[in-house]
């Protein structure tokens, strides 16, 4: 099962899927291929497959992305090798932008899409602002680009709204499973 987690940045879509991660060893990852530089304590091919623009651009044209986006200037893919070889008792987990969950839906029907979403404004400002890896000006910038990405959260399957860590994740967590036993 492919499972897309989704939401503005900021709202702990990352640290949500760490811990579904941690809880369950059945879960895995997906990598998504990335142009921006590495934040400080990420590595290579474990949070991310870091990317040129010239080897992104590359890719692109050889067809090897399910989604790409761009994002703030910067470029982040899906590469749809990753997704073709998910057996189907597998769970595989992708941490992507708001528009690639629908183009994820549209390759792979079955795909589970989950939008997290933060309980207001405010608390998502706090949220980048703690995170300290971006400058009051990158932060307005990610404001003013949540309040949009919040209009796509039609397009998913569940809105999760995130409160505390652990009641999100169980949340997801009972999403997924109530899934797979259908």
């Amino acid at each position: 099962m492919i499972v897309v987690v989704s939401g503005p940045g900021g709202v702990g879509k990352s640290t949500v899927v760490a811990e579904l991660l941690r809880r369950h060893p059945d879960m895995h990852r997906s990598i998504s291929v990335t142009t921006r530089a590495p934040r400080p304590g990420e590595l290579d091919g474990v949070d991310y497959r870091f990317v040129t623009e010239e080897q992104f651009t590359d890719w692109i044209d050889k067809g090897l992305f399910a989604e790409y986006a761009d994002v703030r200037g910067h470029h982040y893919a899906t590469l749809k090798s990753s997704l073709e070889s998910v057996r189907p008792q597998e769970i595989l987990v992708l941490t992507i932008d708001i528009h690639g969950g629908p183009s994820i839906k549209h390759l792979f029907p079955g795909a589970l899409l989950i939008f997290l979403k933060p309980p207001d404004v405010m608390e998502l400002e706090r949220r980048l602002e703690f995170r300290g890896s971006e400058t009051p000006e990158e932060i307005a910038g990610r404001i003013e680009l949540g309040q949009y990405e919040m209009t796509c959260a039609k397009d998913y399957d569940y809105v999760v709204t995130n409160r505390d860590l652990e009641t999100t994740v169980d949340i997801v967590d009972g999403i997924i499973r109530s899934v797979l036993r259908r």
